[in-house]
């Protein structure tokens, strides 16, 4: 499937050679986390290049970084992300101005927080640079970050071209009387 990019990707989205050391760095971290057992096709990785909001970003990774995840349920967040940066006053999660949301596992924004075209089925989701300055909120799953404490470093697309197993609950197996 192909993906357009938005105008937003288009201005400040780099593609990554699928040849390259960084795209199978990105792909299979985004692979190993998604824990998706049915099949995945990725249709393009972008590294954004932002200098203004990269560099906002560089002033609190000093502190320490790690690579999360971001989804989105609309373009149009998607594109004021790329364009602007996570913007905490836009957070609606815990209370407005709280804080960035990001995930360590693809496998939870991909469960129904990213953006999905309706045509073709190709969803989105940032991979992300996070810094450890300003953390509101930390445990296994998610951490919350303040302004300026994650920058959007890559927009990966991608299908998962099929479902995972799906099993039925049932209950104890019962022998017939005759």
């Amino acid at each position: 499937a192909k993906s357009a990019p938005s105008a937003a990707e288009a201005a400040f989205g780099v593609p990554v050679g699928r040849h390259t050391q960084e795209y199978k760095a990105v792909v299979d971290y985004f692979a190993h986390t998604l824990a998706w057992s049915g099949s995945v096709g990725v249709v393009s990785l972008a590294r954004l290049h932002n200098p203004e909001v990269y560099g906002r970003y560089a002033k609190t990774a000093p502190a320490g970084e790690t690579v999360m995840f971001h989804g989105c349920r609309t373009l149009a967040n998607e594109d004021s992300i790329i364009r602007n940066g996570f913007d905490v006053a836009c957070c609606r999660s815990g209370g407005g101005n709280y804080g960035t949301w990001l995930a360590y596992a693809a496998s939870y924004s991909n469960g129904g927080f990213v953006y999905t075209e309706h045509s073709s089925g190709v969803r989105h989701i940032f991979v992300c640079m996070v810094s450890y300055h300003h953390v509101l909120k930390d445990d296994t799953t998610m951490r919350v970050v303040g302004q300026d404490c994650a920058y959007p470093m890559w927009l990966l697309k991608y299908q998962t071209l099929s479902a995972p197993p799906t099993t039925q609950a049932r209950g104890p197996l019962r022998k017939r009387r005759k």
